[in-house]
């Protein structure tokens, strides 16, 4: 099974993932395989490891070798993948971890993750395991936490919404009584991710709870907002790499709040 664990800065795959065709997207990988060694192609170089940073916008794919494999991806709008670019990439295409940085994550994993019980649970607990994990790679672990009344407003408005128009940016600033330019820049300093980048994260989600549903991806990508079921796919693979065709498979999806 693939689950997909999506939060307001990140997304996570618990995966078997195996890409055979290289590509690229606009977010930065955290790879740890919960087995043994996986291989990477990143360009045209090859590393074999059980950790591994991949830069974004690089050509790139996995040979996982039967293992399942924790892949956080982060949008490079926010602070964790500049964090990310100045403590380990500095403009190389990927960053092979330490082992004993990886074991501490996989122990982590197992310890926390793997005696959750239900999706309640699983809420509860993610941030603190998240948090534990970007402390071992010495990454910033400040939980994007709203204070802001009208953020917060922002975000319950978007959460009962059934699709995500070109437009919202405009109705979102009315109904908290800022500018369009306020607001986002508001949204940032509270959230450490774009607006309109957590928007299209938002509009995704949307479409993949749509299509575990049961309706189509055509259906699915309409009602949440996109001009198209294509127009979905190469938005979704541009950010996280992940086909559509990938969510008519045994694909749980959790919403991380």
């Amino acid at each position: 099974m693939t689950e997909i664990f999506y939060a307001m800065d990140h997304v996570l795959l618990l995966a078997d993932y195996n890409d055979p065709e290289r590509h690229k997207h606009l977010a930065k990988h955290l790879l740890i395989s919960l087995g043994e060694e996986i291989t990477c192609f990143v360009e045209d170089e090859q590393a074999t490891c059980k950790g591994i940073i991949i830069s974004s916008n690089v050509l790139h794919t996995i040979e996982n070798n039967g293992n399942d494999i924790l892949v956080y991806l982060f949008d490079e709008t926010t602070d964790i993948a500049k964090e990310i670019e100045e403590k380990y990439l500095q403009d190389n295409f990927y960053y092979v971890l330490n082992s004993s940085i990886v074991q501490e994550i996989k122990m982590i994993w197992q310890k926390d993750m793997l005696k959750r019980k239900n999706d309640k649970e699983i809420q509860k607990n993610y941030y603190s395991i998240y948090q534990k994990i970007l402390r071992v790679c010495n990454l910033d672990t400040s939980k994007p936490y709203v204070t802001d009344e009208r953020v917060k407003k922002v975000l319950l408005l978007l959460e009962d919404m059934e699709e995500i128009t070109e437009g919202i940016t405009d109705y979102l600033a009315k109904k908290v009584f800022l500018s369009k330019s306020r607001l986002s820049h508001l949204f940032k300093e509270e959230t450490r991710i774009s607006l309109s980048s957590f928007l299209v994260i938002m509009k995704i989600a949307k479409t993949y709870e749509y299509i575990l549903l049961g309706e189509s991806i055509t259906e699915a990508s309409i009602k949440a907002g996109f001009n198209s079921s294509s127009h979905f796919a190469t938005t979704n693979k541009n950010m996280f790499g992940i086909s559509a065709s990938e969510f008519r498979k045994d694909v749980k999806v959790i919403k991380i709040k």
